[in-house]
């Protein structure tokens, strides 16, 4: 790192300063030298601690919040499943965020069938909507209300692979999970690739 090379070339110079001035002074002046010394040593070795730790920290922020990833992934049932419907399949690509952060980004797939897929969003209103507003389909994963949306116009038309129907496509998403899925509960596999980060959300 440039930033440490600077400080202990700042340290070795302010020694040798000090040296070639009291070269030819008493005991005294050299037991002073060497406690200055010894005091821009440490310090120098604080400051190099110090960037190293908020180097290593952001390096640490940087992996955990950028997520690029290419992956092959077959169906499993659906955590949630509501009453007198078929369980649902699912693969979550993105999972689902209660730090007060979402997904932002890309990703581009290709399933063995046609599917459907959804973005879900943390469901919390701050008041209630009336029956009079109604309001949108939610369910709860792992506690977290949630709601989602249907990519529908990615999907609608599923292309044809040979004789046998799939989906394929590419878009943009935010929201608190990625999840790609089937209603009708028939399991399939699902390759994609996603470009993605988490951005903290500023209300």
């Amino acid at each position: 790192m440039p930033e440490l090379e600077s400080i202990y070339q700042d340290a070795l110079f302010s020694i040798m300063l000090y040296m070639s001035a009291n070269n030819n002074n008493n005991n005294s002046n050299k037991t002073k030298f060497s406690i200055l010394a010894i005091a821009i040593v440490a310090s120098a070795a604080i400051a190099i601690i110090m960037q190293m730790t908020s180097y290593a920290t952001a390096q640490q922020q940087n992996s955990s919040t950028i997520v690029r990833v290419q992956k092959t992934v077959m169906s499993a049932p659906a955590p949630v499943t509501a009453q007198g419907h078929p369980t649902h399949q699912v693969v979550f690509a993105l999972p689902l965020r209660d730090d007060g952060r979402i997904w932002s980004g890309t990703v581009t797939f290709t399933a063995s069938k046609p599917i459907e897929i959804e973005v879900m969003h943390r469901y919390n209103p701050a008041v209630a909507p009336t029956a009079e507003y109604g309001q949108p389909p939610v369910a709860v994963i792992n506690g977290t209300t949630i709601t989602y949306s249907h990519m529908t116009g990615i999907v609608d038309t599923p292309i044809l692979s040979g004789d046998s129907p799939i989906s394929s496509g590419t878009f943009d998403f935010t929201g608190s999970a990625l999840l790609f899925h089937k209603r009708s509960g028939e399991p399939f596999t699902v390759t994609y690739t996603i470009d993605a980060v988490a951005k903290t959300l500023t209300q």
